[in-house]
């Protein structure tokens, strides 16, 4: 009886089991980062999100130098961007370093997408990402837009 007690219980819970959410792959800071810029180019919500700070805090600078300090604003925001199809972006790793707990990376990106009223516009920044080891795998706890002003924002028409 006692068996058919535990397989009628496991049957009860595979539908949860299935909706664990997916969790990157953050064993370090090189796999987080890579995990974290493949879900960007495969516009990938669930795959990004997993490499967020679980903190209400998440720093976020974009190049016109708006600041956020929450979490909940820049999920919101990168989930809608990451929804966008009409963008596209390059970019070359400048530079990466970390240690026990914190990790940084720098990227040049080249950036182009359409505005409201649809007209293309490029801009050229550096992007600072900063990881930390968090619960046993490495996370997103800030992200700056750095503008590069000789480039600053080009609208083709």
């Amino acid at each position: 009886m006692k068996t058919s007690i535990s397989i009628r219980r496991l049957a009860l819970m595979l539908p949860l089991l299935w909706q664990v959410p997916v969790v990157a792959n953050t064993t370090s800071f090189d796999a987080a980062l890579s995990t974290h810029l493949a879900a960007i180019e495969n516009r990938d919500w669930v795959a990004f999100e997993s490499t967020l700070t679980e903190a209400d805090t998440l720093t976020f600078i974009l190049p016109n130098g708006r600041l956020s300090k929450s979490s909940a604003e820049f999920k919101k925001s990168t989930q809608a961007w990451l929804a966008d199809r009409d963008w596209s972006w390059s970019y070359q790793i400048l530079s990466t370093t970390s240690n026990a707990n914190a990790g940084v990376a720098v990227l040049d990106v080249k950036y182009a997408d359409l505005d409201e009223a649809g007209v293309e516009y490029k801009m050229h920044y550096l992007l600072s990402l900063v990881f930390n080891k968090e619960r046993g795998g490495w996370r997103l706890m800030h992200d700056q837009n750095t503008l590069l002003s000789k480039y600053a924002v080009s609208h083709n028409k």
